[in-house]
């Protein structure tokens, strides 16, 4: 009995090419939804509305297809519309049957984190600095990167942060080995 065994990359994609949806289905899927497998990993529902579809030349091997959607990725609607080109020939997309659209589609508002204007350094830092100045260690602010997707913000002057940071070990999961130690 003959061994196969298989050579190169191995994928994380689930499902068919854009080209292959869209070609199967009557005035090609415009006003359709559809949903990118490796997006499903989010609680948020993420999916794309097919507005648009227009064929590329047929390029060896992979063929293409250019959509135009309305994107939601993880609960939250891009407010242009998005086109889809370089990776419409990945088999990482399914179809959501039209009785699957409205409770897949609900938009679950996500809280914003809040989170406090400046923190305490670690507790070794602190130690060292008010041995060496002789005065208690300073706060540090907190410098947060924003992004497309971000749902966390620093607080405002007298706001109250929904996030508590803090430095410690937190709640050990064996607390008798602690025990007799200042936590």
């Amino acid at each position: 009995m003959a061994t196969i065994k298989y050579i190169g990359r191995t994928t994380d994609f689930r499902g068919k090419t854009l080209w292959e949806i869209v070609g199967n289905l009557k005035n090609f899927g415009v006003g359709r939804i559809v949903v990118r497998s490796m997006f499903e990993r989010y609680p948020e529902p993420s999916f794309m509305k097919i507005v648009k579809v227009e064929a590329l030349p047929n390029e060896e091997p992979a063929r293409k297809v250019r959509v135009t959607v309305e994107k939601t990725f993880r609960g939250q609607k891009s407010p242009n519309l998005v086109q889809i080109e370089s990776v419409s020939y990945k088999a990482d997309y399914r179809l959501l049957s039209k009785h699957e659209e409205a409770s897949y589609c609900k938009l679950v508002d996500r809280a914003e984190k809040i989170f406090p204007r400046d923190i305490d350094l670690p507790p070794l830092l602190q130690e060292f600095i008010a041995r060496e100045t002789g005065k208690p260690a300073p706060k540090v602010p907190i410098k947060l990167k924003a992004g497309r997707e971000s749902r966390y913000r620093v607080a405002q002057e007298g706001e109250q942060p929904t996030v508590e940071v803090a430095m410690n070990i937190g709640k050990p999961a064996s607390p008798s080995l602690y025990a007799g130690c200042e936590l």
